[in-house]
């Protein structure tokens, strides 16, 4: 398409330019002759205004204001092909034309306007062609590469180079790339165009060398086609977190077991070591709940997702950048609490009761993330505060307390019996009035839930410790006659 300087460049056309020298560079959409005295109410944006000037005020004042008025149309230039009768271009005209960069163009009355507009419809009616054909083959392009290329990066490649461009594709929010063509420089970047669509993203166009590319056809194209795109990867996630709520609801209820599991999660790339999550949202984030598996740091690997009672639960990776990605994309006051390591022996539910315990101890520290095991531990002397002794309690005795309520057990009374008979194996099974294989039994399934051991003089005194916290302040009620002064 013809822009201001490729008339001025045309020798044969005998156009100069007075003044506005700055909007040179602007691109032509059509040509538009008027000689009226209002010629903004007859014109669009980009049109070239072809006058004979007699429409033009005598008084430079009121030729100031003509100008700016055309110029708010955002008529590309003013070409005048001055008539004999015509008012003279006044200085401050020209003066207006230059601050406001905007070209005025000079010619000889015998210039046709006839064959001058024809130059320039025919330049249009061209680049329209081409912007056609040009669509045409990018459609023509993705029918091919949908058959060729079955993931949206290698589709997304094969289209930016048959337009011998970059093209990548990033969530809106954050910034963060969601698939490129190729690795892009930032700095080579020509445009950013948002794509509609569930998944808020951005497509950033990035030309080679010195190549200037801005075909709004072509890109309205493009940015359709990549709609779809999208559309199709947000409809796969839906299932995808679908399918993960019913597997993570099958691992807590028993249904299936963690290593029967690992197959189905090792394809959602969930290897390695896994850790149960309860998430408590903040508030206006720029993911809620129900969207978060759209958000790029989710995408792979995809944990398993569960809505339950206002929290989100997960079964994930051990990975930081995960636990970041939460927190920022859900806004100010999420709260995470992150279990330890699922085993195979403690199975999903374990893992989920110490995640619910990390988040609880979070909620009563202020803190935004707290891991299972990493509370304030006291060690030698008594907690200093109610919540220091429930995140003492819910560290060493949580496992204990959960099942002695969900199995209506005995563990926690036997742990406080032997601890407080020194470890005597007859004592304790005397007072508690069981035989000493079953006190063996019940000890040895303390050691598995808790994770230490009642045997030992580290892990008795760590286990003494919080028992006593739990009794002195009075969150372990019933366990007074077990207590021994130590």
């Amino acid at each position: 398409m013809l822009t201001v300087r490729d008339l001025l460049l045309n020798e044969s056309l005998g156009i100069s330019a007075l003044a506005g020298f700055a909007g040179v560079d602007r691109t032509i959409t059509w040509a538009h002759t008027v000689d009226l005295c209002d010629p903004w109410k007859w014109v669009a944006a980009g049109n070239l205004v072809m006058t004979t000037g007699i429409g033009l005020p005598t008084d430079a004042g009121q030729q100031v204001r003509w100008l700016e008025q055309l110029a708010d149309s955002q008529a590309c230039a003013l070409l005048v092909a001055p008539r004999a009768d015509s008012p003279a271009l006044t200085p401050e005209l020209l003066e207006c034309a230059e601050q406001l960069g905007f070209a005025l163009l000079s010619a000889s009355f015998e210039l046709a306007f006839v064959k001058l507009s024809q130059l320039i419809i025919e330049s249009v009616l061209h680049t329209q062609r081409e912007r056609l054909s040009t669509s045409e083959r990018l459609f023509q392009t993705y029918a091919q590469v949908l058959r060729k290329k079955p993931d949206f990066e290698g589709r997304l490649t094969l289209l930016a180079d048959s337009l011998g461009l970059d093209l990548l594709v990033e969530d809106a929010a954050s910034g963060v790339p969601i698939v490129a063509s190729r690795q892009v420089a930032v700095s080579r970047l020509l445009e950013r165009v948002a794509i509609p669509g569930i998944v808020s993203a951005n497509l950033v166009i990035i030309a080679h060398g010195k190549k200037v590319w801005g075909d709004p056809l072509l890109v309205r194209s493009l940015v359709g086609l990549l709609s779809i795109e999208l559309e199709r990867l947000a409809i796969a996630r839906d299932e995808q977190r679908e399918a993960g709520a019913t597997l993570l609801r099958n691992l807590i209820t028993g249904q299936i077991e963690l290593s029967a599991a690992r197959p189905m999660l090792e394809r959602r790339g969930l290897s390695g070591t896994l850790v149960c999550i309860a998430l408590e949202p903040g508030q206006q984030g720029v993911w809620h709940t129900e969207t978060l598996h759209h958000a790029p740091g989710l995408h792979q690997p995809a944990p398993l997702l569960l809505a339950d009672e206002g929290l989100l639960l997960m079964l994930a990776n051990d990975s930081p950048a995960l636990f970041e990605q939460c927190l920022a994309n859900l806004g100010a006051g999420t709260r995470i609490g992150i279990s330890g390591p699922a085993s195979v022996a403690a199975g999903v539910t374990e893992s989920l009761r110490q995640a619910r315990l990390a988040l609880a101890q979070a909620r009563e520290s202020g803190q935004s993330m707290q891991r299972y095991g990493e509370a304030q531990r006291v060690t030698g002397m008594a907690p200093k505060s109610l919540a220091e002794a429930r995140a003492l309690l819910g560290h060493y005795l949580g496992a204990l307390i959960e099942h002695d309520r969900s199995q209506d057990g005995e563990l926690l009374k036997t742990l406080a019996a032997f601890l407080g008979n020194d470890g005597n194996w007859k004592a304790s099974a005397f007072e508690l009035g069981i035989h000493r294989q079953t006190l063996v039994y019940r000890i040895k399934r303390i050691e598995q839930l808790s994770g230490f051991s009642a045997t030992t003089t580290h892990g008795s005194a760590q286990l003494w410790i919080a028992l006593q916290a739990g009794i002195s302040t009075g969150l372990l009620e019933g366990f007074s006659k077990w207590h021994r002064p130590s």
